[in-house]
């Protein structure tokens, strides 16, 4: 089996379980580390003259490093299906973590800023948490791999899944009070902090002005680091300012979403009779989670091309599926 494959997700049916092998990269990591760490470990001994006696502290961490690599790429994700549990096993026997069916809401792709995606395992408590991953990364969506593990893992599980499903589970939210909207008559304008939003792009604002001074904290070069630092500042301060006074605003009487700023940059409107659905999209900054953005998807008339609205933002993942279902009871 080559390395490349490896690195796709894997997966093995057997009566009454299924077992998916999603962390496979780390193979190729593990390969990549080996070849670095054996140069590395050749320099040391013979251009550095160390004995091997007193280097092999050092190869144990190596090697102790590597074999964590490999197997982390062992581990599992066991759906059993005659005890309607999942599991995930760390280097594919040690249970790490077990879910009940009863709890699971179902299996969705996620899709990431960079425009890839990945499948994760949602709990019916927490449907636009973080998920528990269990595939690969795909880059498109016609992938051979991607469509394989729907047809042939996806599609069974949820089936499955199903019989553990209780009446309540998927009841609609009854919206009677909006928490994220502000109601003026027939329009429901989205709720946003402009004051905390001017007060944190006027303080960006003003440092970055500051570091154009001569008594700029960071010196006067055009240092990599300081030129980032400057936009994040100049740029992000008055983008801050922007995004905190835009809005969007969805009137049930003319049927449209509209987006307006003090600007008029990107103003637009769009029909809901053109809504095309939401997508929910987690960001990650040095892969750290750093927000969900919610997102409303328009078809253009006359054509099969869609527009994206970023409706709003949240840290917190347990306000999406709230926020979701306010939108959905007023546009569909």
């Amino acid at each position: 089996m080559s390395l490349k494959s490896l690195s796709k997700t894997r997966w093995s049916i057997e009566p009454g379980r299924v077992t998916v092998y999603p962390y496979g990269l780390s193979y190729i990591l593990a390969s990549i580390l080996a070849i670095i760490f054996a140069a590395g470990y050749l320099v040391y001994i013979y251009y550095l003259q160390n004995s091997v006696g007193s280097s092999l502290p050092l190869l144990l961490v190596l090697i102790v490093i590597i074999s964590l690599f490999v197997g982390w790429a062992g581990t599992s994700i066991e759906f059993d299906i005659n005890e309607g549990v999942m599991r995930k096993k760390l280097m594919g026997f040690l249970p790490i973590s077990t879910i009940p069916f009863s709890h699971i809401y179902g299996i969705n792709p996620v899709s990431n800023l960079t425009g890839s995606y990945t499948y994760r395992v949602f709990k019916k408590d927490n449907r636009y948490g973080k998920g528990l991953l269990v595939s690969c990364a795909y880059g498109k969506n016609n992938d051979p791999n991607a469509l394989a593990f729907v047809d042939e893992v996806i599609t069974p599980i949820h089936h499955y899944l199903e019989a553990h499903d209780g009446p309540e589970d998927f009841k609609p939210i009854n919206i009677e009070r909006y928490t994220f909207f502000n109601v003026e008559g027939s329009a429901y304008i989205v709720k946003k902090n402009k004051f905390g939003s001017l007060i944190l792009g006027l303080a960006l604002l003003a440092i970055g002005i500051h570091e154009l001074t001569p008594g700029a904290w960071l010196g006067d070069g055009w240092t990599i680091g300081r030129i980032c630092f400057m936009l994040l500042t100049l740029i992000g301060g008055p983008a801050i300012m922007l995004a905190g006074f835009t809005d969007v605003r969805l009137d049930i009487n003319s049927r449209l979403l509209t987006r307006t700023n003090p600007t008029g940059l990107g103003n637009c409107s769009y029909s809901f009779d053109d809504f095309n659905g939401l997508q929910t999209v987690r960001k990650s900054t040095n892969f750290i989670y750093s927000g969900t953005d919610v997102r409303a998807y328009f078809l253009k008339p006359g054509s099969q091309k869609e527009v994206v609205i970023v409706l709003q933002s949240f840290f917190s993942t347990r306000k999406v599926e709230r926020f979701v279902a306010e939108v959905n009871s007023i546009i569909v």
